[in-house]
Order: C-alpha cells, then sequence, then structure tokens
C-alpha cells in the first residue's frame, strides 16, 4: 500500500512543476442579448487556470497571462443564463459575448427555503455538486456516491440494481427525509425509500445536499438522521447544453442517455433526458432492463412563473434477498444466489421487482413585490408494480444450492378431490406481491423579505396517499390452481365460497388499502446581518392513517374499514451562526421532533388498532466549527440525538395456536457522536480532501409490555426486550475517507483528471430485531463484521473542441475495489451465538470497471 502512495505522490509532485513559458491575454465585451447593453459586474472565469476577471462600466473585460491551450470559458451575470464556451488560445484575442436573461422565478422559494447556505445556516451539512456525481456515480445507485461523506453509509446489500440502503448517523431511511426538488418522497405507510424507484434520478441531478440531524427544512419531514436533498435539472437552467453518453461495464453493462437543455423562448425553456440501461448482473439473475425519462418545461410570464417536472424509471430487475452464513458462502460461492435456480434447465429467479413511479410536479410562483413571492407545488406520483416471491410450502434446495423448482413441479402434479377432480394442486407457487399506490400533495410556501435583516416563510402543506396491497399468482409451476387456505382449511378471503380455487393472476394471501392524509404549517424567522445568522422555526402537522381489509372481514361488515386514527407531530428548533471573521465560523443549533408513528404501529394484520401507539420524540442537538480560505477550509461538528418511545413490532405466539402482532413502545436510544470533513488546495489543479466520523449509539433502556388479545383475553402475554446498553446495528460507527482530485493539462485543449478515494468503515455491528432479545440473561453485543476499507479510482481524458459542432468529449474510466479486497462483508444479521458461526451476510463485490464516452454539443 505504501508504494502505491508513493507512487501516486511521485507522479503528483512531478506533474506540478509543469510551467508554462509564454501567455496571453482575452478581453472583449459581455451585453444583454435581449437589449443589447452592456452587463456591469458580469463574471468572465477560466476554472482550470483560476483566471477571471470582472466586467467594467461599459462591460469590457480582460484576463491576462493565459498560457497557450485551449480552455472553457464561463461567463455569468445575475438573472441570465451561464455559459460555457471553448476558446483556443494561442495569441491575444478579442472575444465577445451576448447572455440570455434567466427566468428567474423559476428557481423557486419551496426549494429555496430547503436549502442550507455555507457561513450562514447553522446545521452540518455537505453538499455534492451534479458535475462531481456525474464524474463518480459510474451507472451505481445514487446513495453510493455518497460514501465520503461523514455519518452516512450506503451499501448495495444483495447486489440487485436499485436496492442499495442508506444510513445518516445511525439511522435507516425511515427515519431520513428524502426530498426531490424540495417535495418529500418517503413511503408515507412505513416510511421507506425504494432507490429502484429513482434508478435514473442521478442522470438529471442538479446537485444533492445532506443535512445531518434535523436539518433546515421549514417544514415537517421525517428527519431524525438527517435530510437528503436532490435538486434536478429545471427549465431556467445554469446554461444550454446537449449531451449524448454511452457506458460500458463489467457484468454486460450497457446505458445510453441523451439530454439537452434550451431557452425555447425568450422566457420559456425545456430541458429533458432519455436512457436505457441493460446489465446481467454480478449474481445469478442480477438482470436490469431500465429506462429513465426526465422533463421540465417552464417559463416566466411578467410577475408569474409555471413549471411542469416530471420523472420516472420503468425498470424490471432480479433480486437476491437470501443471506447467508459465512461457511454457506464459503460453500457456494460469494456470489451465489439462494434465490435463483432452473425449470426444466431453464433459469428462474424467484425474486423479481417490476415497478414505475413517475413524479410529476407543478410549480407556481407569484413575485407579489420586490421583496414577497409566493411558491406551491402541486405534486401527484402513482405507482404500480410488485416484488415477487415464493408463497406455500417450503421449497427445496438442490446440492447446488439452487431452488429446485423442477421438485416443486414435480410436487404441483396431484389431484385433490376437495378442490378439482381433473386439475392438479399446486402446493409450491411463485405470488407476486403488488403494491399499487396514488399520492398527491400541495406545498405553499410565502417568503418575504421584512428588513435587510429580516426575513420570514411561513405556508402550509397536505398530502394525501392511497396504497393497495394484495398478492396475486404469479407461476403456478405445473399445477392447474391454488387453493389459498389457512391452516384449518378456511379461505384466507372470507369473502369467497369455501372451495373457491386461484389460478395465474389471481388475488391471494392478503388484500387490503392504506389511506394515509397529512396536513399542516409551518413558520419560521431568519436574522442575518453579515455576522451573525439565526433561525427558529415551529411546524406542525396531522397524520392520520385508515385501514381497509378486503381479506378478513366480509364486505357487509363495518370493521372491514377502521375509524381514522389521527396523531399530532410538530417540530421547534433553532440555530445560531456566528462569523468570526471571514474564515472563521461557528455555528449551533437544538430542536424537538414529535414525530407520529408509521402506519404498521397504528394497526395490525386485522385492522385493531393498538391502545398503546404514540409519537415518538427526538430531541437533537448540535455544535460545529468552520474554517474557510481559498486553499483550505475544514468543518468539524459533534452531535447528540436522543430517540425516546421508540416503537418496536413484534409476532407473538399465543399457547402455540395463533399469532398477534404486538405494538411494543417506550425503547429509547442515543447517539453522540463527532464529525469532520475538509479540503487543501496547494495548487490551482490538485485538491486534497477527505472526513472521519465516530459515533457512539446504543439503546438505553430495557422494554416491556403486557397485552390481552382479542381472540383470547385471558391469555396474557408478557413481552420483554432485553436491550440496554446494546449497540444500534446497522451502520459503521467509524467511517473515514480521503481522496485527492488532480487535473493535468496536457496542451491544446486536452486534460487528464485522475480522482483516487479511499474509505473505510469500521465498528458496524450486525443488526439484529430488540424484538428477539428476549432472555434477560443475554447481554451480549451482536456481532461485530470485520473493519474493511474499499480503494475506488475515477479517472477521465477531456478534449476541448473549437470550430466543430461537438464542443466537449470526455473518455471516463472507473475502476472500483481496485485492490481487489476479497471476502470483505458489507451487511450482516445477528445470530443466536453473536458471533461468525451463525451470523448471516452480505459479502462486498470484487473489483469491477465503468468506461464512459461523453459527446457535449
Amino acid at each position: 500500500m505504501s508504494k502505491i502512495y508513493t507512487f501516486i505522490f511521485s507522479i503528483v509532485l512531478l506533474l506540478s512543476f509543469v510551467t508554462y513559458s509564454q501567455t496571453y491575454k482575452l478581453s472583449g465585451n459581455v451585453t444583454s442579448e435581449n437589449t443589447g447593453e452592456p452587463l456591469i459586474g458580469a463574471n468572465v472565469y477560466i476554472k482550470v487556470l483560476n483566471l477571471g476577471a470582472v466586467t467594467d462600466m461599459n462591460g469590457k473585460y480582460e484576463v491576462s497571462k493565459i498560457p497557450k491551450g485551449t480552455y472553457e470559458l464561463t461567463i455569468s451575470f445575475v438573472g441570465y443564463i451561464s455559459r460555457t464556451e471553448n476558446i483556443n488560445v494561442s495569441a491575444d484575442i478579442v472575444f465577445n459575448i451576448a447572455l440570455k436573461e434567466s427566468p428567474v422565478l423559476l428557481q423557486e422559494a419551496v426549494v429555496q427555503s430547503t436549502r442550507a447556505t455555507l457561513r450562514e445556516t447553522p446545521v452540518a451539512f455537505t453538499q455534492v455538486e451534479g458535475e462531481e456525481i456525474e464524474f463518480k456515480l459510474a451507472s451505481r445507485d445514487l446513495p453510493q456516491v455518497l460514501n465520503v461523506t461523514p455519518s452516512l453509509y450506503s451499501s448495495p446489500q444483495g447486489g440487485g440494481a436499485g436496492d442499495a440502503n442508506l444510513v445518516v448517523r445511525g439511522f435507516n431511511q425511515r427515519n431520513i427525509a428524502i426530498m426531490i426538488n424540495g417535495v418529500p418522497v418517503n413511503d408515507m405507510e412505513n416510511g421507506w425509500v425504494y432507490w429502484s424507484n429513482w434508478a435514473g434520478l442521478g442522470d438529471v441531478t442538479q446537485d444533492i445536499q445532506i443535512q445531518r440531524g434535523l436539518g433546515a427544512s421549514p417544514y415537517s419531514v421525517s428527519s431524525i438522521g438527517g435530510v437528503v436533498n436532490v435538486l434536478t435539472f429545471g427549465a431556467g437552467g445554469r446554461k444550454e447544453f446537449s449531451k449524448l453518453k454511452q457506458e460500458i461495464g463489467s457484468d454486460g453493462l450497457s446505458k445510453t442517455s441523451f439530454a439537452f437543455s434550451s431557452m425555447l423562448s425568450q422566457s420559456v425553456g425545456l430541458t429533458a433526458l432519455v436512457s436505457r440501461k441493460l446489465w446481467d448482473g454480478y449474481s445469478q439473475g442480477l438482470y436490469l432492463d431500465e429506462y429513465t425519462y426526465f422533463l421540465s418545461l417552464g417559463g416566466v410570464f411578467g410577475n408569474h412563473s409555471l413549471e411542469l417536472t416530471g420523472v420516472g424509471s420503468p425498470q424490471e430487475h432480479g433480486q437476491r434477498t437470501s443471506q447467508q452464513t459465512i461457511d454457506r458462502w464459503n460453500s457456494y460461492g460469494k456470489t451465489h444466489n439462494f434465490n435463483y435456480g432452473y425449470l426444466f434447465d431453464e433459469p428462474l429467479n424467484e425474486r423479481i421487482n417490476k415497478y414505475h413511479k413517475p413524479q410529476w410536479n407543478l410549480s407556481w410562483n407569484w413575485q407579489t413585490s420586490e421583496s414577497s413571492i409566493l411558491s406551491t407545488i402541486a405534486y401527484f406520483s402513482w405507482g404500480n408494480g410488485y416484488g415477487s416471491g415464493p408463497l406455500g410450502s417450503s421449497f427445496s434446495t438442490t446440492a447446488s444450492g439452487y431452488v429446485d423448482f423442477d421438485a416443486a413441479w414435480a410436487g404441483n402434479q396431484n389431484i385433490d378431490s376437495t378442490y378439482s377432480t381433473t386439475l392438479r394442486r399446486s402446493t409450491r407457487i411463485l405470488r407476486n406481491s403488488v403494491n399499487n399506490h396514488f399520492w398527491t400533495g400541495l406545498l405553499s410556501t410565502f417568503n418575504t423579505q421584512l428588513s435587510d435583516m429580516f426575513k420570514l416563510t411561513f405556508g402550509i402543506d397536505g398530502r394525501y396517499y392511497l396504497g393497495e396491497h394484495y398478492r396475486e399468482v404469479r407461476n403456478l409451476l405445473g399445477g392447474g390452481y391454488y387453493a389459498d387456505v389457512r391452516s384449518n382449511g378456511s379461505q384466507r378471503d372470507v369473502n369467497k365460497d369455501p372451495l373457491a380455487i386461484a389460478r395465474t393472476g389471481d388475488v391471494v394471501d392478503y388484500n387490503n388499502d392504506g389511506k394515509v392524509t397529512l396536513y399542516g404549517g409551518f413558520a419560521q424567522i431568519e436574522y442575518n446581518n453579515g455576522t451573525i445568522s439565526a433561525f427558529l422555526n415551529a411546524s406542525g402537522s396531522q397524520t392520520g392513517y385508515q385501514r381497509i381489509d378486503y381479506f378478513n372481514f366480509l364486505d357487509s361488515d363495518p370493521e372491514q374499514t377502521t375509524e381514522w386514527q389521527n396523531f399530532f407531530g410538530y417540530t421547534v428548533k433553532g440555530g445560531l451562526n456566528y462569523n468570526f471573521d471571514q474564515h472563521n465560523n461557528i455555528f449551533a443549533n437544538a430542536g424537538y421532533f414529535s414525530k407520529a408513528p408509521i402506519f404498521d404501529n397504528v394497526f395490525d394484520f386485522a385492522n385493531n388498532v393498538y391502545d398503546d401507539a404514540v409519537n415518538e420524540k427526538i430531541l437533537g442537538v448540535e455544535l460545529g466549527y468552520g474554517f474557510a480560505t481559498p486553499a483550505v477550509a475544514f468543518n468539524i461538528n459533534g452531535f447528540f440525538t436522543n430517540w425516546s418511545d421508540r416503537a418496536i413490532s413484534q409476532t407473538i405466539t399465543v399457547g402455540g395456536i395463533y399469532d398477534i402482532q404486538a405494538n411494543i413502545v417506550g425503547a429509547e436510544q442515543q447517539h453522540i457522536g463527532a464529525e469532520f470533513e475538509g479540503r487543501w488546495k496547494p495548487l490551482r489543479n490538485l485538491e486534497f480532501g477527505g472526513m472521519f466520523s465516530w459515533s457512539e449509539n446504543k439503546f438505553q433502556n430495557d422494554v416491556s409490555a403486557r397485552l390481552y388479545p382479542e381472540e383470547d383475553p385471558s391469555q396474557i402475554v408478557e413481552i420483554n426486550s432485553y436491550v440496554k446498553d446494546l449497540y444500534v446495528s446497522d451502520f459503521p460507527m467509524t467511517t473515514a475517507a480521503i481522496y485527492m482530485d488532480y487535473k493535468y493539462e496536457l496542451g491544446t485543449g486536452s486534460s487528464l483528471i485522475f480522482n483516487p478515494e479511499y474509505k473505510l468503515f469500521s465498528r458496524y455491528y450486525a443488526v439484529f430485531n430488540p424484538d428477539n432479545r428476549t432472555n434477560p440473561d443475554d447481554k451480549a453485543q451482536s456481532w461485530r463484521i470485520p473493519d474493511y476499507y474499499i480503494f475506488d479510482v475515477h479517472t477521465a481524458y477531456e478534449v476541448l473542441l473549437t470550430n466543430f459542432f461537438v464542443k466537449k468529449f470526455i473518455f471516463g474510466f472507473h475502476v472500483f475495489n481496485i485492490l481487489n479486497t476479497k471476502n470483505y462483508i458489507t451487511d450482516a444479521t445477528d445470530g443466536s451465538d453473536h458471533s461468525n458461526n451463525s451470523a448471516r451476510v452480505w459479502y462486498g463485490r470484487d473489483r469491477w470497471y465503468n468506461a464512459s464516452f461523453t459527446f457535449e454539443f
């Protein structure tokens, strides 16, 4: 390892002494394309050289000491669309340019109110720019590019496309607010985020801001661990462009995308993207077939603007969901898929995910005065699709570790005269778990500048959600029907004939709807005098849940539909930032969040309402320091989060006869930690950066509950979860990363980019369910997986072209896990003896690559 670092440092040091013997001058005028007037104070900048100028009173500029070569020249001015042009400098040249007015109202208040600003907003945050995302993502799931962020962890889990998870400060996706253009997208029933629904989002991302802790969003969102706000390209884009990109990679990856952004008229703009991605997968059956589309059309009309934005990724991909013990992986190989098999020598995966969840936003902004703007977003989303799996009797496994579909087929050839004298009865089938939903909401924000120092933001937030959940027969595996009956022979659907049979496409196992409503309001006052900035925020919301069960109740039974269960939640938070000077600042924030329970912690599977369903309480405190100069910048902060009245779901078998779903409340966990991230730029084309995070996350108490089941009130059930002092699991409590960005100019407009990244993950304790910790003598921590590191290298070759219809060509090449680290574990579930012998794990991927070819026009 030391030899590699020495080699890299030597190359950088050698290249850093390259100088240019002759320089030239660039000058010209910047004017308005609409009026022809000179633009005073416009910025003219060559980023790679860190050279630039500001136009004078006549719109003139001059940039000196430019070495011979071809460069990207960026011209920007407030209220106008930035332009980037390629210029070939081989002598003193004059270059005049006109800028188009920008529809500034398209940068609406709803989006901007959720964003943090460096040295102004008193929260810990990291912002990843779109250029970096496009350069490093390399067709991975979007959260994977964020793994160099403090206290953030994303792993590919089973390895299926879109199956990545995301954890921030030890809190999973249910307790992280994921937003797209300021609109929350967490599932309204269970809070989860399925990244396969947003598979193509990385193609249209302008930037991602990760706010850790309660965050800066003024309205009610489920932010305990943090807020991840994805900003997509808009109709009023930063610049006009057309781009064609082709990617290829390991295991049959192929992706083609085309994107463009253009002003159709002086006030109307259009940005669009289409892409197609195919992949064989690095494990058997992990194929992917995905399309992505994105559209943003909008314009400014007087004091009003309208913008329609839509994004969707219809996709189908194979999965593997069966973690195994280390011994079992050693027997069959780390890339084996235990959900995969063969039926008459044809491959078949029991786990398939097929879904399409488009989201459309209609934004209206009204500039009511010079200091005030009303911004409203109406959003719509509807999802259709399923995840498949087995149903019925257990499937056997072949000696090769595959699902024995041939044995299931053979076992489905029997005649059961109870249901049919001619059709064969299937006892092992494949099913689709269907989850269709309709989701709509309205978010309206009024933002007014009360004075030079005070700003007021307030508004309303309303959402409605309907989810349809049922299973359907996918494949009868050789039989003619499936009898959807309980162990006592009764139909699961009480509305059906006792001898009813199910064929392909029929609904089986369960059928219920979930309805969720949320409406609330928020207000935030902000103060900023340049030295001190502060905010105080309060928000409240009423969340309502209703469940409709079409299987366990007759259609004539009024108990088929529950009463609405309503919970009032609120947030109070505030913070202060103090800038000592232009380099040093400190900040602090604190907040209290009363969070409504999720749908599953309100109802059981028989429409019973848990009597003890209460709000969860979160207290968060944060303190930080920042230092910033052009060469060196870093931030360091500490945090404390206490989560009480956490709800835990548990299934209890009563008397060995029937199960009840229990809701245990009162669990408390505490997260304490420190975070650091910084960068050092010793040369204009060389930057080093890194991050470090450490936390101590533990349960604070044991939990007990007494249940009186309706089925038999005499069967009082005592439930105890002995979790006090156990680590909160499923997250590395120590993470670190270092990286280097180096751009070497080859001359004549071409350059090489070299970006190695080293990431370390440590103190990861295997995930466990608190409801399984029922032995008071078992106080051992869950198994700690071995620490591991990953070394990735991103490289690119850029060529700037002039007097040609292609303005830029980029060849990107990425090698992940370049040192080919073997046998490292990224996720684990604890076993009975809390050791590596019983733990079930996912292994990380061996070395793999991605190459891309990009043409910008």
